[in-house]
């Protein structure tokens, strides 16, 4: 049993953090715009952004009015939701004495244990506990009354899958891992509902020691951690935070590159682009304090146009632009998630900072000679919206990874003209190969 508790945080790298994300993302079109029919976009708001999508009709027309108006709705049965899976977790014999009280039934000077004792306590998170016991550093944390922390809880089930034949993960790594399970600072369920990612105690040495963040999103099926780990129990109070129960372990992401390759459903194009490109060998030799990669779906590529894309694959000529196109798509040292900016930049400006964002326009440099993009993130109510050069939406946000962020791209970031910002006119049809090369050209 010890060997197979060590092994749990390896094994679910892979068996969790890989394949059940995808499994996840295959259920939704990533790349649906403004032609998509209306049952994939609905798809893909409900799978991969719940509560959390704003975007705009094919009249044009926000669909902000629509949306709000089911808001009221749509927060009751997320707080049901959390409150039948509480009521759910007592049933299974989380009371006070055994797991600590929702939140909103007490205050945290009623309770009078930690998180770690609380944890330990538990029959039902011995797995995860047994590991703690292992770290120091890591009971020392979940025991610190000087912070509060949320931490997301494997339940024991969430060890079974794990065989006991794989490979012993080394000490750190399972730290590392531990760690990535607590959250800084407090968020209860009311919190997540607008929460897009919250930092971790785990930092992350390529993200410029920054913390590794969790993705979070809310759906009328409850919460949902990196796509994949789902809270089966929420708001579970102790003296020093939240605790939150979750049906599969979490594990620091993988590379960006890595995650990219998993999906080539959605990605070939892209992927195949890097081939023709020789673009790994290049992005190799950068050396990156985190980034802010802008991915384009397979459509967004179709959108380019069938003359355009003959030039960039199929010439020799086209191909340079081909790569300049990829370059301009990643922001170096500069992670932006919808809610927070990592920036590592040794020109960045002095308003740039760590803090939530509210409504927030960004001039970002690209490894693209001087040719910056820019990025629009846009909030009403705490839903949030993201436009680059304002023509291109993300419609996948948040992609969590171990050196950087996805932000997934209905269109494939161009860079305007010299002296202009937005190219609003793209949204509406293929661009031509002159246009394209006069573009680039000053770049090439």
């Amino acid at each position: 049993m010890a060997k197979l508790t060590v092994l749990a945080l390896s094994l679910a790298a892979i068996a969790r953090a890989l394949v059940l994300p995808e499994a996840a993302v295959n259920q939704a079109p990533l790349g649906a715009t403004r032609d998509d029919g209306p049952d994939e976009a609905a798809d893909l708001h409900n799978v991969m952004f719940g509560s959390h999508h704003l975007d705009n009709d094919d009249d044009g027309r926000s669909a902000a009015e629509s949306f709000f108006n089911a808001v009221s709705s749509i927060r009751g049965h997320i707080h049901e939701d959390f409150s039948q899976a509480v009521a759910d977790l007592v049933g299974l014999g989380y009371t006070g004495d055994h797991f600590g009280s929702p939140a909103g039934h007490g205050h945290h000077d009623e309770s009078s244990h930690t998180i770690y004792e609380l944890i330990s306590k538990s029959k039902y998170t011995t797995k995860f506990a047994r590991l703690v016991d292992d770290h120091p550093g890591v009971v020392e944390l979940l025991n610190s009354t000087d912070s509060n922390y949320t931490l997301f809880v494997p339940l024991d089930k969430a060890f079974d899958d794990i065989p006991d034949d794989h490979k012993k993960p080394s000490k750190k790594v399972v730290e590392d891992a531990l760690r990535y399970h607590i959250g800084l600072g407090e968020y209860p369920a009311k919190r997540i509902l607008h929460t897009y990612t919250l930092p971790t105690a785990h930092d992350e040495e390529l993200l410029g020691g920054e913390p590794q963040r969790l993705r979070t999103s809310v759906g009328l099926g409850g919460v949902k951690i990196n796509f994949y780990s789902k809270v089966v129990a929420a708001d579970i109070v102790a003296k020093n935070g939240i605790i939150h129960a979750v049906n599969h372990i979490l594990v620091p992401p993988p590379y960006l590159g890595r995650i990219i390759t998993l999906f080539p459903d959605r990605f070939s194009t892209l992927l195949l682009a890097y081939e023709k490109t020789d673009f790994v060998k290049f992005i190799h030799g950068v050396n990156l304090k985190g980034s802010t990669v802008f991915v384009p779906t397979n459509r967004a590529f179709n959108w380019l146009g069938p003359r355009a894309n003959a030039f960039l694959f199929n010439t020799s000529k086209g191909r340079k632009y081909l790569k300049a196109i990829l370059k301009y798509s990643i922001v170096p040292n500069a992670t932006l998630y919808t809610d927070a900016f990592y920036d590592k930049r040794d020109d960045k400006d002095e308003k740039s900072d760590d803090e939530p964002l509210s409504h927030e326009t960004f001039d970002l440099p690209t490894l693209l000679g001087d040719a910056h993009i820019s990025v629009d993130i846009a909030r009403v109510f705490g839903f949030a919206s993201i436009k680059v050069n304002g023509y291109s939406r993300v419609v996948v946000p948040n992609g969590v990874g171990k050196n950087g962020v996805i932000q997934v791209v209905n269109r494939v970031p161009i860079p305007p003209h010299k002296g202009h910002r937005h190219h609003h006119s793209e949204e509406h049809g293929e661009i031509e190969v002159s246009d394209l090369i006069k573009r680039l050209e000053p770049y090439v």
